[in-house]
Order: structure tokens, then C-alpha cells, then sequence
């Protein structure tokens, strides 16, 4: 009985470290469904050509993770750009499904024809992912954290006091948050909306790339359904914490690592993702907004 609850604990530990990554996918698209009411389905591409473009750096030219880190970051804010670009700029007056769909088809294109590549012109299986922190621990007590995940927390530590600081100590957050109430309202005001509506993708996205690198990282490999996964991890993560909310991003995202951790401890690991949706459906049948989200009341 005491192997057991020592492994119960290890594996809850083991689950809020790696958590953080997934709460990191959730931030990028809380950001966007903040500012527009619109889920950015192609959110996920940005994890993937981040992750293959730290693969690149570390891998390819030997270069550190604080290198690596930022130029994932880099690689996924210009794949967000060019969403902002394909996507919205041009549907921003339309429906609000039309540039969801818009965003579904960008990312079925682009990762068919990564996967395109990948397979035939480059390589015939997944690559490794230099982890320069494997088999690297922390030792409390008879509980061993991670090297790699004990980085990965620090690091989403890191971006999202960032974040935090971006949002509420800048002219670039002041503007952010007028947008996120009212576009109109914030275009009377000064605000260009538009160009502010741009670096919420970069940002948002630029989030995406750091989280692909971590997730490489902490599996050694990189693999071009990358984006596919991240779509599921993300949008579960921010609707269980509570869309629209960044705390709740980050609840649900340090919640999904727990629960999928604990799901392949307690039962199997082939029903995790059938368990945290589970989990998901009970969550939203007693609280509809999530853990940490607020309900709000609508006039008709």
C-alpha cells in the first residue's frame, strides 16, 4: 500500500510538470477566442512547425535549448501570421463560422503536405528530438522530478509571467484588452485594430512553437501529426479550464497532465483520452464555464 501511494504521488508530480506544456497550447487559443469568439483550429500547425523547427536548430546545428526555445517561438509566430493573413484578415466580416472553417482547411492542407514531405523527401520515420536533460531528476524524499519536465514547467513559468506583464504593463496589453471588450469601441478610441488583432496571433502562436518544442523535448521525437494532437490536448485543456480565461488555460492544462498520467497509472493507458473526455463531459454538465471561468448572463 505504500509503493502505491508513493507512485500515486510521483505520478500526480509527474502530471502538473508536464501539464504546463499543455497549458501553454490552451494560452494560444484563449487568446484568440478572447479577442474574437472564434476557435483557431489551425493552432495546432503552429506546435508542429515549431517543434520540427527546435528539431532543426538542436538536432541539425547543435544549438541550445535557449536558442532553440526562441526560434520555435519565431518559426510559430510567422505560421500565425501568415493564419491572420489567410484566414481572418479577409473574412473578419464574415459569419463567425467562416473563418473558423477557413482555419480547418488551412490546417488539413498544411499538414497533408507536410506529411507529404516528411515521409517521401526527407525522412521514413519520426526523428529524434535532442533532450539534453534525459535521465536528469531532482530527487525530494523518495519523489523524483523529471529533468526534462521539471524545465518544461520552469520555462511556461517563464512565458506566462511574460505574458502577464505584456497584457497588464504595456501599451500593446492596454490595447489588447480594449479589443477583447469591444472592437468598434476600440477602434473609436485610437486603436488599430487590425495590426493589434496581428500580434495576438503572432503571440498566440509564438506560445504554440514554445509548446512544440517542449512537447519534442519530453517525448525524444519529433512527428508531423504533432498539430492533430495539439488541437485535441489545447482545446480540451481551455474549455475544461474555461474559455476566454488564461488561469483557466492554465488550470486545465497542469489537469489534462494529471488526469492523462493518472488515467494510464490507474487503468491503461489505451482509455487516457477516453477517461479525461469523460472527465470533460462531467465537468461541463455541473459547470458549463468551466473550473475556473466565469458565467456570464445574456440578454435577449
Amino acid at each position: 500500500m505504500t509503493n502505491f501511494f508513493l507512485d500515486l504521488t510521483q505520478t500526480i508530480a509527474d502530471g502538473l510538470l508536464f501539464g504546463s506544456t499543455y497549458a501553454l497550447v490552451a494560452i494560444g487559443f484563449t487568446l484568440i477566442w478572447g479577442l474574437l469568439r472564434i476557435l483557431n483550429l489551425a493552432h495546432g500547425e503552429t506546435v508542429m512547425i515549431g517543434m520540427f523547427a527546435g528539431m532543426l536548430v538542436t538536432k541539425v546545428a547543435g544549438l541550445p535549448i535557449v536558442i532553440g526555445i526562441p526560434i520555435s517561438m519565431l518559426a510559430g509566430g510567422l505560421v500565425g501570421l501568415v493564419i491572420d493573413r489567410v484566414c481572418y484578415r479577409p473574412l473578419r466580416k464574415a459569419h463567425e463560422l467562416v473563418p473558423m472553417i477557413a482555419t480547418l482547411g488551412f490546417w488539413i492542407l498544411v499538414e497533408e503536405l507536410f506529411t507529404k514531405l516528411y515521409f517521401k523527401l526527407w525522412f521514413r520515420d519520426y526523428v529524434d528530438f535532442p533532450n539534453p536533460f534525459d535521465g536528469m531528476g531532482i530527487d525530494i524524499g523518495q519523489i523524483r522530478l523529471r529533468g526534462d519536465y521539471v524545465v518544461t514547467l520552469c520555462v511556461a513559468a517563464v512565458l506566462v509571467i511574460g505574458l502577464y506583464v505584456l497584457i497588464y504593463r504595456t501599451r500593446l496589453g492596454l490595447a489588447l484588452r480594449m479589443v477583447a471588450e469591444d472592437h468598434d469601441i476600440g477602434s473609436l478610441m485610437g486603436v488599430p485594430v487590425s495590426r493589434v488583432l496581428s500580434a495576438a496571433f503572432f503571440l498566440s502562436a509564438a506560445y504554440g512553437g514554445a509548446a512544440g518544442y517542449l512537447l519534442g523535448m519530453t517525448a525524444n521525437l519529433a512527428g508531423p501529426y504533432a498539430g492533430s494532437q495539439a488541437v485535441v490536448k489545447g482545446l480540451f485543456a481551455m474549455i475544461l479550464g474555461g474559455a476566454g480565461s488564461i488561469p483557466g488555460a492554465i488550470v486545465g492544462g497542469l489537469m489534462l497532465g494529471v488526469l492523462e498520467l493518472l488515467s494510464s497509472f490507474l487503468v491503461s493507458f489505451s482509455y487516457r483520452d477516453a477517461i479525461a473526455m469523460l472527465v470533460l463531459f462531467i465537468v461541463l454538465v455541473l459547470r458549463p464555464q468551466g473550473l475556473v471561468g466565469r458565467s456570464v448572463a445574456t440578454r435577449v
